[in-house]
């Protein structure tokens, strides 16, 4: 008994001790995002989108020779006191655009406890709360596939480690949009399936919540619902080869109920999907064959640069040998004395290559290329990627090294230092994205001289552009909107007189006519400088 009783203790404080380097681990990671938060210095265009149609008041118009003050321009940035928690407005908002409401609802509620208020820090604060239950569901579906255990528990600790600190991960963070927040119910529906599986149980305690996370998840973002079926439909077969016939059509009663009541809930969906500007373009890319290796290839790239700094060759080489290596064993263990398992993989693994492999070749197809932000479309599996690249190297190698627990920690620091030296890289080369500190000096001067007049002269074929400039413009007292196709001398009194003048001028063969017409109409003016570029604009000083 008193033998039992110290095994149980020591099995007590491992665990507890294990907790806490989870937990430790999720701090440092949320000090590192914070370090980067801290960084971001600008936004993309989206980005400001995001307030704009989460907090519009009066919404913004362009208006040729008309001046523009502070507050009216602001105040459709932030949720202005009185007006908080106006989720109907938030909704109508996006059934405009071409995306489900769920995040903006988030987002405006965070907004609304902090009225007047326009912040890099809101919205990155909206995804710092999504991370958190990322990493432990993450964590959870490592340690369920991997087996209870040491292995499980270490196989869950590198993966969150090399997810949490990855440089697409953090752009993620830092990126103010839907997809985080897609990451927790991809995440979510993984995890309830893989439970469901290991603990057979496919009653209510799985199907309401499944239900809750298709709805909420097809609000968030539209391509939740390519990973749910695939990952639905490798459900399904193995339900089916259970002969558990009755679980299957409570299961798809209820993805398809949950489904349907978030069209009821939100019509506009089914006009985005099917003939929004984005749904006829995914569906156009979709039908070309001729773009699949390109694409795949491109999305491929994505996941090596900023998941595994390059590496991805390297690991899926060393996971080949290994398992040929294991496989050759196998079949000569009798003469070489080796002996190994010769156990299946568990029904777990086969579902979520399935899905993952569905998503992403879906996702490939259809979203946009945009460069490195294109990582924000994977960016939902990223974390079971990175999960079955370490299971399947670690499952051969736990057979092949020789038994021990000394073996198994020191196998488990080669991985930490590997994971460690990847992030590293990424990190050192500045792979993090969506921080625009090439922006930081423009802000400054921007503030040094927010009294000086402003002229933002515009293109007129595209003249919702202005917005794009959103951060900056707000620090004005007001600034004075020109159409770049009006070639009349300007008459305010302001800019005509004035010793010094700030030009926003948009990408546009015209922009430099422009100031020149602005220096003949202003005696005191005689040149003008480039100061920076943002983007489709340039910013002018004319003295």
């Amino acid at each position: 008994m008193e033998k039992q009783s110290m095994l149980k203790d020591a099995e007590k404080r491992k665990r507890l001790l294990w907790r806490a380097a989870f937990l430790l681990l999720l701090l440092l990671q949320l000090l590192l995002l914070i370090y980067y938060g801290n960084r971001k210095s600008g936004f993309h265009e989206d980005e400001l989108y995001s307030y704009y149609s989460t907090n519009k008041t009066a919404g913004l118009f362009v208006n040729d020779r008309e001046w523009l003050d502070r507050d009216s321009y602001r105040n459709d940035f932030v949720v202005l006191p009185g007006e908080q928690f106006r989720y109907g407005v938030v909704k109508q908002m996006q059934s405009w655009d071409v995306h489900p409401p769920f995040y903006y609802y988030v987002l405006h509620t965070v907004c609304s406890l902090f009225p007047g208020v326009f912040s890099k820090w809101l919205g990155i604060a909206v995804n710092l709360i999504a991370f958190v239950p990322c990493f432990f569901l993450l964590a959870g579906i490592a340690y369920e596939i991997a087996g209870k255990g040491e292995r499980g528990i270490r196989l869950a600790f590198l993966t969150c480690l090399l997810w949490g600190s990855s440089a697409a991960v953090i752009s993620g963070v830092m990126f103010i949009r839907m997809y985080q927040w897609m990451t927790l119910f991809v995440l979510l529906c993984t995890w309830l399936h893989i439970r469901a599986v290991r603990r057979q149980k496919f009653g209510l305690s799985f199907l309401i919540p499944i239900g809750i996370t298709v709805f909420l998840g097809f609000l968030t973002q539209y391509f939740y619902m390519v990973f749910h079926f695939f990952l639905g439909a490798a459900f399904c077969v193995y339900l089916l080869s259970k002969k558990r016939i009755r679980e299957l059509l409570a299961y798809g009663v209820t993805c398809v109920s949950a489904f349907g009541l978030a069209v009821l809930y939100y019509p506009a969906s089914m006009s985005h999907i099917f003939r929004g500007y984005r749904g006829t373009e995914a569906m156009d890319e979709f039908a070309n064959t001729g773009n699949t290796l390109e694409r795949l290839q491109f999305f491929a790239g994505l996941f090596d640069k900023y998941e595994v700094a390059g590496c991805l060759a390297a690991i899926l080489l060393a996971i080949c040998l290994l398992w040929v290596t294991r496989s050759y064993l196998m079949r000569r263990q009798g003469s070489t004395g080796i002996h190994l398992a010769a156990g299946r993989q568990p029904a777990e693994i086969w579902l979520l290559l399935f899905a993952c492999t569905g998503y992403f070749f879906i996702v490939s197809k259809t979203a946009l290329l945009l460069g490195e932000t294109s990582n924000r479309y994977m960016l939902p599996i990223y974390g079971l990627l990175l999960f079955l690249l370490l299971y399947f190297l670690t499952e051969p190698l736990t057979e092949l090294l020789p038994k021990g627990k000394k073996t198994a920690w020191i196998l488990f620091g080669v991985l930490c230092a590997g994971v460690l030296l990847m992030n590293g890289i990424s990190l050192k080369e500045g792979r993090v994205f969506f921080l625009y500190e090439e922006e930081k000096s423009a802000m400054a001067f921007v503030r040094e001289n927010r009294d000086v007049p402003v002229v933002v002269y515009y293109n007129s074929a595209s003249e919702s552009n202005v917005w794009r400039l959103s951060d900056e413009l707000m620090e004005y007292p007001e600034i004075y909107l020109a159409s770049e196709d009006n070639t009349d001398q300007l008459t305010d009194e302001t800019l005509n007189t004035s010793g010094r003048v700030l030009a926003y001028v948009a990408d546009h063969e015209s922009g430099t006519a422009c100031l020149d017409r602005l220096l003949e109409s202003n005696a005191k003016l005689t040149e003008y400088r480039l100061i920076a570029e943002k983007g489709l604009w340039k910013l002018y000083e004319l003295q």
